[in-house]
C-alpha cells in the first residue's frame, strides 16, 4: 500500500536509520501500555486485558521489524495505520484533539512513512527465500502485503472491541465479558497466524468471516457498550476521549479488507474447478 505522493520514498537510503525510528515508536508504546497495564491492576482491572492484549501486539511488530521477518515492515506499517485512524477518530468523536492524541497519530504515522520504499523492503519482503517456499508470483506478493496491512490495521481494534469490559458485573463484583467477542476475537487470532505462518485458504475465509460476524454484532447490538470507564482519563491513556466503539466496525471492515485480495483468485480457482 502507497500512500499519494509518497512514491519518493522508494529511492531514499537511510534504511538502517529509519528501521531504528520505527522500533523507537514501537518500543514507547510496548513500554507505555505494559506500564499502563500495571497500573491498571489496582485502578481499572477490568481494562488489564485489553492493555495485555495491546501490549503483545507491539511486542510483535518490534520483534517482527526487528527480526526483519518478510512480513514484518507490512505488520507494523498496518499497526501504524490504525493509530493515525484512531488520531482521526478522537478528532470527529470529541470534537478536539488533545496533545497525547496528537503524538500518538504522529508517532504511528513515522512508524509507517519509516518503513515505506523500495529499499526498505529489500531487508524484508524482497527476500526470495519466503517466496519461493510459498510459490508467489509479483502479484501473489502484493496480495499477501495488503491482506497483512489490513489485518494488522484491524487487530487492535479488534482486541478492543472484544476485551474492553460491558456494563454491569457478576455476583462476585468482577467486570462482565462478551463471551462471543471473546470467541470472534479467538477465531481472528488464529486466522491470523495462519495467514502470516501457512498462507492458507482457510485462513482468509476465516478473516472474511470472522470482519463479517463483527459487523454483524456491532450492529445488533449497538446498546451493549461499554463500562462506565469508556472514556478514560487523559492521563491514563493517549487516546482517551474517542469512542471505544467505534473500534468493532472499524476491526469488521478491515478484516473483510484483509480477505478481499484473495476472492478473485478464490473465485477463479472454484470456477476452473467446475470445468
Amino acid at each position: 500500500m502507497k500512500l499519494p505522493g509518497l512514491d519518493r520514498l522508494g529511492t531514499v537510503g537511510m534504511v538502517g536509520e529509519r528501521k531504528a525510528i520505527s522500533l523507537l515508536c514501537l518500543g514507547f508504546y510496548t513500554t507505555l501500555f505494559f506500564m499502563i497495564g500495571l497500573s491498571a491492576r489496582t485502578e481499572l482491572p477490568e481494562w488489564l486485558p485489553v492493555f495485555i492484549g495491546m501490549t503483545l501486539i507491539y511486542i510483535i511488530a518490534f520483534m517482527s521489524v526487528a527480526a526483519e521477518w518478510f512480513w514484518g515492515r507490512w505488520f507494523a506499517t498496518g499497526l501504524g495505520y490504525w493509530g493515525m485512524t484512531m488520531a482521526v477518530m478522537a478528532f470527529v468523536t470529541t470534537r478536539s484533539l488533545p496533545t497525547p492524541m496528537i503524538v500518538f497519530g504522529v508517532m504511528h504515522g513515522l512508524i509507517s512513512l519509516c518503513l515505506m520504499g523500495e529499499k526498505m523492503a529489500v531487508a524484508f519482503d524482497a527476500k526470495p527465500a519466503w517466496r519461493e517456499k510459498w510459490k508467489l508470483d509479483e502479484q501473489g506478493v502484493i496480495r499477501v502485503r495488503r491482506s497483512v496491512t489490513r489485518m494488522a490495521s484491524s487487530l487492535p481494534a479488534l482486541i478492543m472491541f472484544a476485551l474492553a469490559p460491558r456494563e454491569g458485573s457478576d455476583a462476585f463484583g468482577v467486570a462482565v465479558f462478551d463471551c462471543s467477542a471473546l470467541a470472534l476475537l479467538a477465531v481472528g487470532v488464529f486466522a491470523m497466524g495462519g495467514l502470516l505462518l501457512t498462507l492458507r485458504t482457510w485462513s482468509v475465509m476465516a478473516l472474511g468471516a470472522v470482519g463479517v460476524v463483527t459487523l454483524a454484532k456491532w450492529t445488533a447490538v449497538p446498546s451493549m457498550l461499554w463500562s462506565a470507564h469508556s472514556y478514560l482519563d487523559p492521563a491514563a491513556l493517549p487516546g482517551a476521549g474517542f469512542a471505544f466503539y467505534l473500534q468493532g466496525p472499524f476491526a469488521g471492515v478491515m478484516l473483510i479488507a484483509a480477505a478481499l485480495p484473495f476472492l478473485g483468485p478464490m473465485t477463479r480457482f472454484l470456477v476452473r474447478g467446475r470445468r
